[in-house]
């Protein structure tokens, strides 16, 4: 086993584990939070009163702005099928601006179109869109900034005709920055976990898999001198010559005769080397 490798890979896997999992709670948490999302437009609306309604037109960014939307009490229904709410037609709209001015032709556009997809998923239930007023973000009708405008509505016999006026521009600012804000999340923890299971997870695990399966550095050899001790523990002295095998070791106190010399005994008559050697011969040879 590469302990090293090994550590490396254990490491590398358990952080981009932890990453899949704060990337599966981000996302989750997002996702809940779209699914929860308060689309409620009733805060944004305004209800008339004697068949007007005033509002202030703005446009702080000076790109345009989303239409204020007039609505009246109808069913959503096309039973004729020519492509318009059914009774949307009857109803009159018109727009004045501060002085009393008719400006409906230059800020408003007609409304009552039918389409299934508004059919199936109603914003406002049980009101029609009749009117968009002081459309300049999608349109080019001609509001006067910070200006206050006044909406009436009179049905076919010229009455008039109570109605809520929506204002699309606030509640469109409000829905998309909550929807950016779940939407940033979601993909945040959806990239964050993708990325920790497609590359840093399998990159760990094959690092985890060869520290284990391959070997680990060779084993260092160490030289150990060893003394070997003579016999007796004695350790020889430097520039003495070993004593020969067999040799008797003088004893203390004792001088070594020199080479050549021959050592005598006390009491004994020296004798020549010649002498010593004469008398080996003539001695008779032993029975043994």
């Amino acid at each position: 086993m590469n302990k090293g490798l090994t550590i490396t890979g254990g490491v590398i896997t358990g952080i981009f584990v932890l990453l899949t999992v704060v990337g599966g709670v981000l996302s989750g948490s997002a996702g809940e939070n779209l699914e929860n999302i308060d689309d409620d437009p009733s805060p944004y609306y305004t209800e008339s009163e004697g068949g007007n309604a005033t509002f202030t037109y703005v446009d702080e960014d000076r790109k345009g702005s989303v239409a204020f939307q007039v609505l009246v009490s109808l069913d959503y229904v096309d039973s004729d099928e020519d492509g318009f709410v059914d009774g949307c037609s009857d109803y009159n709209v018109t727009v004045t601006d501060e002085d009393g001015t008719d400006v409906t032709a230059d800020v408003i556009n007609r409304g009552c179109v039918f389409d299934e997809w508004t059919e199936e998923d109603q914003i406002h239930d049980g009101l029609v869109i009749s009117a968009y007023v002081c459309e300049t973000f999608y349109g080019k009708a001609n509001c006067t900034i910070n200006s206050d405008y006044t909406v009436s509505v009179t049905d076919s016999n010229n009455e008039s005709v109570d109605f809520t006026l929506f204002d699309n521009d606030a509640y469109a600012v409000v829905m998309l920055t909550a929807l950016g804000e779940d939407l940033g999340g979601l993909l945040g923890g959806l990239g964050l976990s993708s990325f920790a299971c497609c590359c840093g997870i399998p990159v760990g695990l094959i690092l985890l898999i060869v520290g284990l399966a391959i070997g680990g550095p060779p084993p260092q050899v160490q030289m150990v001198n060893q003394f070997h001790m003579p016999v007796g523990n004695q350790v020889p002295v430097v520039g003495q010559m070993p004593m020969p095998v067999g040799q008797m070791q003088a004893p203390v106190g004792q001088m070594q005769a020199p080479v050549g010399q021959v050592m005598t005994t006390p009491g004994v008559p020296e004798q020549s080397m010649i002498d010593i050697h004469q008398q080996d011969f003539q001695q008779p040879p032993s029975n043994s």
